[in-house]
């Protein structure tokens, strides 16, 4: 199975979320590859190093730099999850690895900066894909108020918003700062948020 992580822009969680469905799947039992196909960056690439040299961390993620998508959708046939951690913009690597992906998980912010370009991408995908395989994933909100018109901005354009949303919080950058993951951090009420999110992006994938 492949999960797409992508977006149209940066700073919105494509690479926070995806590194964690990489620990959660694997911690699942998943033989789990985390393809990380912004070659100019390798952010992913570079935060499992982080986390192999840490003492005490597990499970330890399998992570491979990817030129083009076409190499890491080849490559997920060894493995029961790929979670492909897209460029932070759309690119040809984008529009591949949605074609490929069992589901296309589009993060965005609640801020109408992350709103519009995130739905931008979401209809241009939707022009050659199955919209129902294509949801959102709130990222870095700020306020419930927010998060409730970001649902509902979202949804007048059709698209399924998963439940859960995470929270700005500096206990999650402190922790994808030392090598952890969203589900991971000091604080087991940030833990409990972020894992809603996942179980429901584990969930809708299950059930696709």
């Amino acid at each position: 199975m492949i999960v797409a992580v992508v977006s149209q822009k940066g700073g919105v969680g494509k690479s926070s979320l995806s590194r964690t469905l990489a620990v959660e799947f694997t911690r699942a039992g998943w033989k789990v590859l985390l393809a990380d196909i912004d070659a100019s960056q390798i952010t992913s690439n570079r935060w499992a190093e982080k986390r192999r040299n840490a003492a005490g961390i597990v499970p330890q993620i399998e992570t491979a730099v990817y030129p083009m998508a076409a190499l890491a959708i080849e490559a997920s046939k060894d493995y029961d999850l790929t979670v492909v951690d897209g460029a932070p913009h759309a690119t040809q690597g984008t529009a591949d690895a949605a074609a490929a992906a069992d589901l296309v998980v589009i993060p965005t912010g609640s801020s109408m900066d992350d709103l519009e370009p995130s739905v931008m991408l979401a209809r241009e995908l939707a022009e050659s894909l199955n919209s129902e395989k294509i949801v959102f994933a709130l990222y870095k909100t700020t306020s419930d108020a927010q998060e409730r018109e970001s649902r509902e901005t979202l949804a007048s354009f059709g698209f399924e918003v998963l439940s859960g949303a995470v929270p700005v919080k500096t206990g999650y950058i402190d922790a994808f700062d030392r090598g952890f993951c969203a589900t991971e951090t000091k604080y087991d009420n940030l833990n409990q948020v972020a894992g809603v999110l996942i179980k429901s992006i584990s969930e809708k994938l299950r059930g696709n």
